[in-house]
């Protein structure tokens, strides 16, 4: 196009720099936004494509050059308070998309906190629980120990009755026993006694006889033959309630207990009565026990 017409050329420039402004804006918003969010940029070019269409209201030219440069004035002016906007946007865009990053950063520290705090809280309950445990089983083995001691202590009670009772009643046998001794041994002594009589009588009545003997020759040899029978019998019942007497009294006073009871003089002594030759050097135990071989 000439420029003879001024006007003509002025117009047609200013309407190609203003129908490109919208675009320039649009560029410089886009590059300014590249980096913080998508939503963001979307919404500065809503602005920049506001900003075309507030430009080509004045493209028509309707009116003269000086109200056209008005208009054209007006329309970079209030492109670039679009672009400012654009910009604070933008930047305020790029702020929230740092802050929304900082949020997701503390937000993943939180969670890991958080699981830590929960592991922590595990880990204490877990220990609590087996504290708790542990000292159930304690009271529990007390409370066992404490019962099975109750028990031991009334069957310990239970047998040292028994054992008691035993003990009375084995030396009530004892008491018993010895009581029965002594009347065999009164018995025997009686029977002694008897037979020391019924000897003396036959050794009275065997004198008798030798005298009548003497004064009875023929019937001297019958008598004295008789008298001498007598005297044997009553020997021999002598020897019989001795050896009686001394076997009741060894089988009493010589059980295996009682022969341990006994000092080593009784044994002795008890020994020469059963006409055991037995020396005093013996221990008393080897005593005790040659004294319970003769009874057997």
């Amino acid at each position: 196009m000439s420029r003879s017409n001024p006007v003509s050329w002025l117009a047609h420039h200013a309407r190609r720099g203003v129908a490109d402004l919208p675009r320039n804006i649009v560029w410089v918003v886009d590059t300014a936004v590249k980096s913080p969010a998508a939503s963001a940029g979307r919404t500065l070019q809503a602005v920049g494509h506001q900003a075309a269409s507030a430009v080509a209201e004045v493209a028509p030219f309707a009116d003269g050059a000086d109200s056209r440069l008005h208009r054209v004035d007006a329309a970079l002016e209030r492109a670039h308070e679009l672009e400012a906007q654009a910009r604070e946007q933008a930047e305020d865009a790029k702020q929230r998309a740092e802050a929304a990053a900082k949020v997701e950063a503390d937000g993943g520290k939180q969670l890991d906190a958080a699981r830590d705090d929960g592991d922590r809280e595990v880990a204490d309950v877990v220990a609590e629980a087996q504290r708790e445990a542990e000292e159930y089983v304690a009271a529990k083995r007390a409370r066992a120990q404490q019962i099975a001691a109750g028990h031991v202590a009334a069957v310990e009670a239970d047998v040292a009755q028994q054992v008691k009772r035993a003990k009375d009643e084995a030396a009530k046998a004892q008491a018993t026993a010895e009581q029965a001794i002594e009347r065999a041994r009164d018995q025997m002594q009686h029977a002694r006694e008897l037979a020391e009589a019924a000897a003396e009588a036959a050794r009275r009545d065997a004198d008798e006889a030798r005298a009548r003997a003497e004064r009875l020759t023929d019937q001297a040899d019958g008598q004295t033959a008789d008298a001498h029978s007598k005297i044997d019998q009553a020997n021999q019942r002598r020897a019989a309630v001795a050896s009686e007497s001394t076997k009741l009294g060894t089988h009493a006073d010589t059980d295996r207990s009682d022969l341990d009871d006994m000092t080593k003089k009784e044994l002795l002594e008890l020994a020469a009565e059963l006409e055991l030759d037995l020396k005093s050097g013996m221990p008393k135990k080897e005593i005790a026990t040659a004294i319970r071989r003769s009874r057997s």
